[in-house]
């Protein structure tokens, strides 16, 4: 088996004379523009790669530019493996890009592409998804972006087995709080990573899907909190290696360059660009992008649902708006701000971002991941949870009946991933307490605390 790294979530795997190459994102901006590459990519021998695996529709890890930069004839011929998902929706949007090989895999069974070559795909959440691969006598795990409960992962566990190399993010990739770390997303990503590695006991882990950064001025603060190699290494856990962009592991010599590439992550960090503020975005269009999206869920889910949502305010700083939304009525109004106002409002973001957030069925979500917004009542119980959840059901389409097609793809989609919806409401948490439970007797199972020089500021 070899795996060459590419970038951020992105490897290519060869074994058994197959190769899949996994996320494919190599160059360009993502979540409207909010989000980098460290590093520069290596070319892709496109030749070599028979399977593209996309374990989700986020665009770090479903990258449109990217896809689209393949040759023609290669999207004829490669193959594209995806979650058997309730929604069709990624399948048509593999075919509009120009695959026409496309096959969806079913959910957590063990299913042979090749001879000799197996691989396992398993859902997490309503869009997240892991791959297991099984060849030349070794097992690779990529658990991606999965977030799991205890239960979860020791299901996981119990299906794949043994495991050579695990794949697992070792960072934040999601809004952490009002320009803190309120949510204790460092500490939740560093028991997560302890956890998985004590679980799985693999031979070696490698640390990944965590190197992009937050590019724009709307969200940059947040760097100052993320998680980087050199804090990982710095942690010492057994048989974790990272990987810089090109670098190449095969299981004939099962040799990492590790150190030097987490020195290489942190020249590429201290080079991090910043851009500005986007241009304002005029108030009309960020009110037509309201009603819209109001209207998309008024159609999905009925005025009965939109009245229990409580109205709310954005404040776009640089415009000096407030825009009251009230779902229940259909309705947006457009005030200019006092500085009281303001300080009261829910919300604060840019105008960009508040006509981005709005234009799109996945903005909402797309926002939330990128992070360039403030919530001040995000610790209000309840909140506008029925909101998110609405607007999440409407981006991902995961719950549908309206036709016998979709009813059938929906229920079996839900059947297939029964027991991992079952250990998601049983599981727990990996707390300090979940993490002691699994570490070895006399390991220290404290969570090891971030370096502060180690950041970046």
């Amino acid at each position: 088996m070899k795996i060459t790294f590419v970038n951020h979530a992105s490897f290519l795997l060869e074994a058994a004379k197959q190769s899949v190459w996994c996320d494919p994102w190599t160059f360009g901006k993502v979540c409207n523009e909010c989000c980098s590459l460290h590093s520069p990519s290596p070319p892709i021998p496109y030749d070599n790669v028979q399977y593209i695996w996309i374990s989700h529709e986020h665009p770090d890890h479903f990258n449109f530019p990217t896809l689209r930069a393949i040759p023609e004839a290669d999207r004829r011929r490669i193959t594209i493996l995806y979650q058997k998902h309730s929604s069709p929706r990624l399948v048509d949007a593999f075919k509009r890009l120009g695959f026409v090989h496309i096959v969806e895999l079913p959910l957590y069974r063990w299913l042979t592409l090749k001879p000799g070559f197996d691989v396992l795909c398993g859902s997490v959440g309503t869009m997240d998804s892991f791959l297991a691969v099984r060849a030349d006598g070794e097992c690779m795990l990529n658990l991606n972006d999965c977030i799991c409960t205890d239960r979860q992962l020791r299901y996981i566990r119990r299906l794949v087995g043994d495991v050579s190399v695990l794949f697992t993010q070792f960072s934040f990739a999601n809004w952490i709080g009002n320009q803190a770390d309120e949510t204790d997303a460092v500490g939740q990503k560093l028991r997560e990573l302890q956890y998985r590695v004590a679980l799985f006991r693999p031979e070696f882990t490698v640390p990944f899907a965590s190197l992009g950064y937050f590019s724009s001025q709307e969200n940059s603060w947040m760097n100052a909190f993320v998680i980087t190699p050199a804090q990982i290494a710095a942690m010492n856990l057994p048989g974790v290696n990272f990987m810089y962009p090109g670098d190449e592991w095969d299981s004939a010599t099962r040799v990492f360059q590790s150190a030097k590439a987490v020195a290489r992550y942190s020249e590429d960090f201290a080079r991090a660009e910043i851009t500005p503020t986007p241009p304002s975005v005029d108030d009309e269009k960020v009110k037509l992008a309201v009603l819209h999206l109001i209207g998309a869920l008024k159609t999905r889910f009925g005025r009965v649902v939109l009245r229990r949502v409580e109205p709310f305010e954005i404040y776009t700083h640089d415009t000096n708006r407030i825009f009251a939304v009230f779902p229940g009525q259909g309705r947006c109004e457009i005030r200019t701000a006092t500085p009281e106002s303001a300080a009261q409002a829910r919300y604060v973001m840019c105008s960009q971002v508040a006509w981005f957030t709005f234009a799109h069925t996945w903005g909402w979500n797309v926002m939330e991941g990128a992070g360039p917004y403030l919530d001040r009542e995000f610790t209000k119980k309840g909140g506008n949870d029925l909101l998110r959840r609405c607007i999440t059901e409407l981006s991902t389409d995961i719950l549908r009946f309206n036709t016998p097609e979709r009813a059938v793809r929906t229920v079996g989609f839900l059947w297939g991933k029964k027991l991992e919806i079952l250990y998601r409401f049983l599981g727990k948490p990996i707390t300090e307490d979940v993490l002691r439970g699994v570490m070895p007797r006399g390991t220290d199972a404290a969570v090891h605390k971030p370096l502060a020089d180690a950041r970046i500021v």
